[in-house]
């Protein structure tokens, strides 16, 4: 890795040059991190409304950015859940970026301190790590682990990955950059609260693979533990409509054959054929041949900012962390470009 090596480069690299849909959350880990690299000298001058967006579109440009992520699998990175399908609001964003290096340093790093060693690089010490967490939680010896095992269970080692070197920061990362450096953050906050729209800052957060509580369970009960029916998100006063009940079943089946394909060599052959054969008798019946105007997204898109041309320069500047803006008399957009 040279100091030229863009984010997606080293991405590509560390995810073994291939997309998974086992990756999302560890992906959306690594993305809110280098975004919150990009423009962490900037926030300063930023008010704290201002720096959760700022940071949620930067982390939807850098993923615009990762060519082996497919087009169609670039919105899923930054759900809330899976499962659920609800855009990541810029608020917890910003909570789940403000915990990354905390876990790392409470969960990581005690674990594969034992691993270190002066004839071990980087990538030995990863390897053994994972390995061992994967014996322990699979209760298999000396077998080695799916080659996508570690993104379902440890959503933050790959920020570990990339950013570590043993118990402390890389001092030899690349320079962070921003996709776009003329980047234009809203100067009041958005009607309702809510950015993007749709999403919910009040829902509570999901620690979706906590190492901690995937090491305490033998490899049976997490097999058992993951491919239990996820609860439904649907709220029982809007019933959903015929076609996103497909749509929902169809992403569960494919998740769950996912997660079947981390087991393989786990659990006997019989075993897996049976599971493979309930998950086909499950899927729902073919659509009609008239197919919705609304088709597959092909570029994951965020909410609309007047372009940087339609702007007026900043005059001046709050640096208070004050989230009181009803008085606020100054353009509705701010360019980044202008608070450096």
């Amino acid at each position: 890795m040279t100091e030229d090596t863009s984010f997606p480069d080293r991405l590509a690299e560390s995810i073994g040059g291939r997309y998974s849909a086992a990756m999302r959350r560890s992906v959306q880990t690594v993305v809110l991190y280098e975004a919150n690299r990009c423009l962490k000298d900037r926030y300063s001058a930023l008010r704290p409304f201002q720096r959760k967006i700022a940071l949620y579109d930067t982390a939807v440009d850098l993923i615009n950015t990762v060519e082996v992520i497919p087009p169609y699998l670039r919105n899923e990175i930054m759900y809330r859940t899976a499962s659920g399908k609800l855009p990541l609001s810029a608020d917890l964003a910003w909570r789940r970026m403000k915990l990354i290096d905390r876990e790392i340093q409470k969960i990581i790093i005690p674990k594969i301190t034992p691993f270190f060693g002066s004839d071990k690089d980087h990538k030995d010490i990863c390897n053994e790590f994972i390995q061992d967490q994967y014996e322990i939680v699979s209760g298999v010896k000396g077998k080695k682990h799916p080659s996508v095992w570690e993104y379902s269970h440890l959503n933050i080692f790959l920020a570990y990955k990339m950013y570590y070197e043993q118990d402390k920061l890389n001092p030899q990362l690349p320079v962070a950059r921003d996709p776009d450096p003329n980047r234009v953050v809203p100067n009041k906050k958005p009607v309702g609260g809510e950015y993007p729209p749709g999403a919910s800052s009040d829902v509570k957060d999901e620690d979706e693979n906590s190492i901690e509580k995937k090491s305490k369970i033998d490899g049976k009960d997490s097999l058992n533990a993951k491919l239990s029916k996820p609860k439904s998100d649907a709220s029982p006063s809007r019933p959903k409509s015929e076609a996103e009940e497909r749509r929902a079943l169809l992403q569960e089946v494919r998740e769950h054959l996912e997660l079947l394909k981390e087991f393989e060599g786990v659990i006997p052959a019989a075993e897996m054929s049976k599971r493979k054969r309930e998950l086909f008798m499950s899927l729902p019946s073919a659509p009609s041949s008239a197919r919705g105007k609304n088709g597959l997204t092909n570029k994951l898109k965020r909410p609309n900012q007047s372009p940087i041309s339609d702007v007026s320069p900043v005059k001046k500047i709050k640096t208070s962390d004050s989230e009181d803006d009803d008085n606020d008399d100054n353009d509705d957009n701010v360019p980044l470009n202008a608070l450096v």
